[in-house]
């Protein structure tokens, strides 16, 4: 009975979610947001429908490691090759500030060192649904502009591995040992090395995939064959004691160098669509609405300076790095929010003892907060904009 009670609220939950997806789709915004949206109502916290996050976490958790699977299958050299050397520095500079902006505060406020490190982490990454969802809505999808903001999301989600290679070897609140440095720097080491591999000697590809085709049952089972790939990698992954991410990743970036990619992705996104919807759920569920109300002065102050502080920094690194103040602006507001996978490094803080329940509360409000704010920050980022004119390379102030 217990378990129909829980099919029976899952099922609410989702078709709920489809209607808030719908309507914020129909508004033109991020569907995610509508997920997001419908967690907090039907949670713990206002209606009750879910009693509690653990019921979908199963689920969430799936969704994630699709995630990282689709992100693999989609990752595509040639397009990211021409922008790499912006895209890469732009990342290094957002997570080195970020470690160091957040280790400052944990030494300053007497936190522990994992708390910075999880923090910096997490205020590094954008949201790849966000970002690409307001280029589509700007026309930005195949400008110069839109490759550039690509790069970076691209940049970002290979930056994620090491990211929960690191907060999963810190989860048992320990420090980082000799042998959990060389974990981490050979699972990085591979994984670059298999991404060269793959891109630069397509001839092995060749041979494997006739090797492979052999083997494969009807064609009607692609998305059977990759999702075992995906599952047993993953699997394989954290036997070694790495990421099961790590190695759902890897098995996305053989499957889309083997071909047929678009036949792989139609047939796995339906299953990945769902299992998203219910991460971004679960998200909602996270969320105290009742915590918010009594701290909505510092939630919004911190989501206030965590978006400012990003963009900014966006804006001033990707003009130094050559892009236009136009371009730079638009691009750095786009990428001024907080990203899906720093949930997934929040959990992996509070499993660390890195952060407090209470202060998983706020991370987890700041993070769904700036997704949800992105479309009215991007709204006031261009207006801002506006007031200024660009003249021989430099902004100067546009007379009132």
């Amino acid at each position: 009975m217990e378990h129909g009670g829980f099919l029976s609220q899952l099922a609410i939950v989702l078709a709920a979610a489809f209607v808030g997806g719908a309507v914020l789709q129909k508004l033109r915004q991020p569907v995610l947001v509508g997920y997001i949206l419908v967690g907090i109502l039907l949670g713990p916290s206002m209606l009750g429908v879910v009693h509690s996050y653990e019921e979908v976490a199963l689920f969430a958790e799936l969704g994630i490691l699709l995630l990282l699977f689709i992100v693999g299958i989609e990752l595509n050299i040639s397009k990211f090759a021409p922008v790499y050397k912006i895209a890469i520095s732009l990342t290094a500079i957002q997570i080195g500030l970020g470690l160091l902006t957040m280790e400052a505060l944990a030494w300053f406020f007497d936190w522990p060192w994992q708390r910075g490190v999880m923090l910096g982490f997490a205020l590094a990454l954008s949201s790849t649904a966000v970002a690409i969802k307001m280029l589509q809505d700007m026309g930005e999808m195949d400008t110069h502009l839109g490759r550039v903001t690509l790069g970076v999301l691209i940049a970002q989600d290979l930056a994620v591995i090491p990211m929960f290679l690191i907060m999963g070897a810190i989860s048992d609140g320990k420090e980082l040992g000799g042998a959990d440095y060389a974990r981490i720097i050979g699972a990085m080491i591979f994984m670059i090395g298999f991404i060269y591999t793959i891109s630069r000697h397509p001839e092995w590809l060749a041979k494997l995939r006739n090797n492979v085709r052999r083997l494969l049952p009807p064609q009607d089972q692609h998305a059977v064959v990759a999702l075992g790939l995906c599952f047993a990698a993953a699997a394989l992954s954290g036997a070694m004691g790495l990421s099961a991410s790590y190695g759902a990743f890897l098995a996305g970036i053989l499957i889309g160098h083997l071909g047929n990619r678009e036949r792989y992705e139609k047939e796995i996104t339906p299953i990945f669509n769902v299992l998203i919807m219910v991460f971004f759920l679960s998200v909602g569920l996270l969320i105290d609405f009742k915590f918010l109300i009594e701290n909505i002065g510092p939630v919004l102050a911190l989501l206030a300076v965590a978006m400012t502080l990003k963009t900014v920094v966006n804006i001033g690194s990707l003009h130094m790095l050559g892009l236009s103040w136009r371009h730079a602006v638009v691009c750095g507001a786009t990428l001024g929010q907080i990203g899906e996978f720093s949930f997934v490094l929040a959990a992996l803080g509070l499993a660390a003892g890195a952060i407090e329940p209470e202060a998983h509360k706020m991370v987890v409000l700041v993070i769904a907060l700036s997704l949800i704010a992105t479309p009215l920050w991007m709204m006031a980022v261009r207006r801002l904009g506006a007031l200024h004119v660009l003249i021989n390379g430099r902004i100067i102030k546009a007379e009132d």
